[in-house]
């Protein structure tokens, strides 16, 4: 009997705990299912519109000028006998670039000399003979006439010698070949011990401490662009720097392309830009009073343009007309009212009224 008791006991206490434990079990159930209804609203950010200045981009692919480039070349012709640089290497003006022997340029400047001297003695026998004891007399008219003058030193060969010198002597001068600017080394190709002769060009020295830009806008663009407009240049080398330029000129001719082309200079203080180098260009305006919102909160939708607004937990569909736009933002001509909210984050996968969490409500 007390055994039967005993049983009946245990049934009851179980009955009781399977009870409690679909109780406990249905309780998650509902739980689970309101942290999932929770989970189903999607998250966005929105950015509130705006009536304010829009800021107009124009963009265009653009080459690096050098605005000061000497392409030098050798004077005195002879053998090579010191290359002072090497492409690449800084120089200021008036270093050293290449020197060629010094011995003929020498000997043609002495021979030149007596040439010339011989040729002084001439002229003073010759006038002499006209009655002119001194040189300095033949600088009076009245004494001798200018072209008798002249037709004396061309008969002893005076005015040739003295032509023959001064070539003596700017040859000489220019045995070495100098730099005509402070810049950088190019294109140097000259080799020690070789004639001079079989070289067209020395090098060439590159001031790049300032440097040009040349663009293409299109003809619908003219009016947009003018001399003094600040303008950003970055280089596809390195589009992690960014450099500010100014519109120097806008040639004011369309070519068969359509096509205007404009120049832009720029500091180049750290030598980014080197000369022939490819950069890209960012021309900015600014136009007033426009209501602005993100570029990513516009989306086709139905062959037209929809802008999704937050209001009260809901995302609202709105067609939008849009105008001006640049990388970051859109100008928004109808469809929107200043102030409202309008999402540009995880927006993509909206429809009408869906419910959405904000979660920049900041911003």
């Amino acid at each position: 009997m007390n055994k039967i008791a005993f049983f009946a006991l245990m049934l009851a206490l179980g009955l009781v705990g399977g009870c409690g434990n679909k109780k406990e079990e249905k309780k998650e159930e509902k739980d689970l299912a309101r942290i999932s209804q929770k989970q189903d609203k999607i998250e966005v950010k929105a950015a509130k519109v705006r009536l304010a200045p829009f800021e107009m981009e124009l963009v265009s692919n653009g080459k690096v000028n050098a605005r000061r480039k000497a392409v030098l070349a050798f004077i005195t012709n002879d053998v090579v006998r010191k290359v002072h640089v090497k492409n690449g290497e800084r120089v200021k003006k008036g270093d050293p670039i290449v020197s060629v022997d010094e011995l003929k340029a020498g000997q043609q400047l002495e021979a030149a000399r007596l040439s010339w001297e011989k040729a002084k003695l001439e002229l003073r026998g010759r006038l002499m003979n006209e009655g002119i004891n001194s040189l300095e007399d033949t600088l009076d008219e009245r004494v001798i006439s200018k072209t008798r003058l002249e037709n004396i030193k061309l008969q002893i060969g005076y005015t040739s010698a003295v032509k023959e010198y001064e070539k003596a002597v700017y040859d000489y001068s220019n045995i070495t070949v100098y730099a005509p600017f402070d810049g950088v080394i190019a294109d140097l190709e000259v080799k020690e011990y070789n004639q001079s002769s079989a070289y067209k060009e020395v090098c060439s020295v590159i001031d790049d401490a300032t440097m040009e830009i040349v663009f293409n806008v299109l003809e619908t663009e003219i009016a947009h662009l003018k001399a003094g407009m600040e303008v950003e240049i970055t280089p596809y080398a390195n589009d992690k720097v960014t450099l500010k330029g100014t519109v120097t000129e806008v040639n004011p001719k369309i070519d068969e392309n359509g096509m205007v082309k404009v120049r832009a200079t720029t500091d180049n203080p750290e030598a980014v830009l080197v000369d022939g180098m490819n950069v890209s260009i960012l021309a900015k305006r600014q136009i007033a009073d426009k209501l602005i919102v993100p570029k990513t909160a516009v989306l086709p939708r139905q062959g037209r343009k929809v802008v999704f607004v937050y209001e009260n937990g809901r995302a609202i569909w709105k067609y939008v007309e849009t105008g001006f736009e640049n990388s970051r933002e859109v100008c928004i001509e109808s469809g929107l009212k200043e102030g409202e909210e309008a999402i540009y984050e995880n927006n993509l996968g909206l429809s009408h009224e869906c419910e959405v969490t904000l979660i920049n409500k900041k911003e």
